[in-house]
């Protein structure tokens, strides 16, 4: 859908800028630049300094397909064709715009202090409809009125078909046209004579008004002067106590980031104690454990240190038990060695002597002749012996006897023998059994001083425990003591900076009422020496005035005369 168009054009005497071209989709704001909204061809922002935020509105009208334009509360107004809309910050109803007419933003201001004026915004403004055709233009509005048509009036009368109805309406209306050509005429002239009185009767008015003027202009020339002193010893003031405040604010700022930096850091260092703290909990709970292991280990090491010993205790009794009576038994054997020995040197000394003889009674008596005597022989001498051989009583004959007494004689050797190796394990045994005690008295030795090192690790434990508990809570005590005072702190800074808060706001609102107050001040000087230059135009030439009424006044009589000399 085609949009309107609105056509702004910079005129000679206005503050510069290029020509915009702003479509009228919705209404659109006039106003002066700000960061957000940078002036554009296609917006109606302007960089001018006289103008407000939000100074003006335009739009178009699509059911009555007009243009309007209202002000927005601005400060120095808004004018079409040089009359102001509304009075200074109030708003105005919408007034219609057309296309031609001289929009004005603003007046010009001067600044008293660096002797610089700023331009105001005056435009000339083409309006254009949705359809491409220009607005219509103010010299459109007051329109003469057209004949009315043919067909509306034939409508009114009659059907009659002469030629001489036609001729009579014809007639009719030609002379209602002339009629009302007069009465617009008339109307004019007498709205022309009523302004003409009237700038007559304001001319002598305007030199009363110029005298009341120059006196006012004078005593509000010299209320300015007065109060431009003041101002400027109230700025001076002003920016002083804002330069403070401002240094205030600013120390205030970097102290309460200070403190944000410090309470950060102490939140660190109290987060680090606490990992500290748990890290210290979890190295005593492990060293509690230890401890309690070391506790258990000292208890097992302490039953294996009592079983030992008692096992000691009982193997050196069953040792010193079993020594005695192996020292007995091998007494015993000894003895029974030496009996043995001397029964087998006695056997063995009776049985060289018993060889011998029978020896020599085999050598003496023949075998052939003598058996029986020889025997008897043998038994004599045998008899002979009796103290020696009564233990061999039963044996019949030498060689036997021999014999027994050798196989005698070997199982005492293997008795012997036996005895020598029992003797032996026996020796062998005990020497287990006291290297055995020995190392057992070594390894009680060891478990006692290992059980010394861990009685003495349990005390430097329980100490350190001590400590770092002591340290943990001084520590916590300390960090909530700085935690207490930096809240304090930010607390009061806080107040302090929302005091300085306040009072910044009230110097701002009175430095903003009085640039308002200066700004109005300025209007009103500014509409004075208009309206007084206006006056003296009025005044400089009272001697023509007279006769320009009375030609203008022949003037309208003859016209007069011309229109109605025609009716009669």
């Amino acid at each position: 859908m085609p949009s309107a168009l609105a056509v702004f054009t910079c005129r000679p005497n206005s503050h510069p800028f290029q020509e915009r071209h702003v479509y009228l989709d919705e209404p659109v704001k006039i106003g002066r630049s700000v960061a957000r909204c940078r002036p554009a061809q296609n917006n109606a922002t302007f960089d001018c300094k006289v103008l407000s935020r939000n100074h003006a509105l335009v739009w178009f009208d699509h059911k009555t397909g007009k243009f309007y334009l209202q002000d927005t509360k601005s400060s120095n107004g808004t004018f079409i064709n040089s009359q102001r809309l509304s009075r200074g910050s109030e708003e105005s109803p919408p007034c219609e715009v057309l296309s031609g007419d001289i929009i004005q933003f603003g007046v010009d201001v001067t600044e008293n202090t660096r002797k610089v004026t700023h331009g105001c915004i005056v435009s000339t403004i083409k309006l254009f409809l949705p359809d491409g055709m220009e607005a219509r233009r103010r010299s459109d509005v007051i329109q003469t009125p057209l004949p009315l048509p043919i067909d509306k009036v034939a409508a009114n009368t009659p059907s009659m078909y002469s030629q001489e109805l036609f001729q009579l309406s014809q007639y009719l209306q030609e002379a209602l046209h002339r009629e009302q050509m007069l009465e617009q005429k008339l109307a004019t002239l007498q709205r022309l004579l009523s302004t003409t009185q009237e700038a007559s009767e304001s001319s002598w008015q305007a030199l009363i008004d110029e005298d009341r003027l120059l006196s006012r202009l004078e005593v509000m020339g010299s209320q300015l002067q007065a109060y431009s002193k003041v101002r400027a010893v109230k700025m001076k003031k002003y920016i002083q106590v804002f330069t403070v405040l401002f240094r205030s604010v600013h120390f205030i700022i970097i102290e309460v980031v200070n403190l944000d930096r410090s309470l950060s850091n102490t939140e660190d260092e109290c987060t680090h104690l606490k990992e500290m703290s748990e890290r210290g909990q979890e190295e005593l709970q492990e060293l509690a454990n230890k401890y309690n292991a070391a506790v258990n280990e000292i208890k097992e090491l302490t039953d294996k240190i009592k079983a030992a010993e008692g096992r000691q205790e009982e193997l050196t009794l069953q040792g010193v038990t079993e020594k005695r009576e192996l020292e007995m038994r091998i007494e015993e054997m000894e003895e029974k060695e030496q009996v043995l020995q001397a029964r087998i040197e006695a056997l063995q000394a009776d049985n060289d002597f018993t060889n011998e003889r029978l020896a020599a009674l085999q050598g003496t008596h023949p075998h052939t002749h003598t058996h029986t005597h020889t025997h008897t022989h043998t038994h004599t001498e045998l008899l002979l012996f009796t103290p020696t051989f009564s233990a061999y009583k039963s044996i019949h004959t030498p060689r036997q006897s021999s014999h027994s007494l050798q196989q005698r004689c070997a199982s005492l050797q293997q008795d012997c023998d036996f005895l020598r190796a029992e003797r032996r394990d026996l020796t062998d045994k005990l020497q287990h059994l006291e290297a055995e005690l020995s190392s057992t008295r070594e390894l009680s030795l060891v478990l006692s001083s290992s059980l010394e090192s861990l009685e003495k690790r349990k005390e430097v434990l329980q100490d350190k425990l001590g400590s770092l508990e002591n340290q943990h809570l001084e520590d916590a005590s300390r960090l909530k003591t700085q935690l207490d005072q930096a809240q304090a702190r930010t607390h009061t800074l806080q107040k302090e900076y929302e005091d300085t808060q306040s009072q910044l706001f009230d110097l701002r609102r009175r430095y903003e009422k009085t640039e308002q107050e200066k700004l109005n001040i300025h209007q009103e000087l500014e509409q004075c020496r208009s309206s007084l230059k206006l006056l003296q135009d009025k005044t400089s030439s009272p001697s023509i005035l007279q006769p320009v009424q009375a030609i203008f006044m022949g003037l309208v009589l003859a016209l007069l005369y011309w229109c109605f000399g025609q009716l009669w």
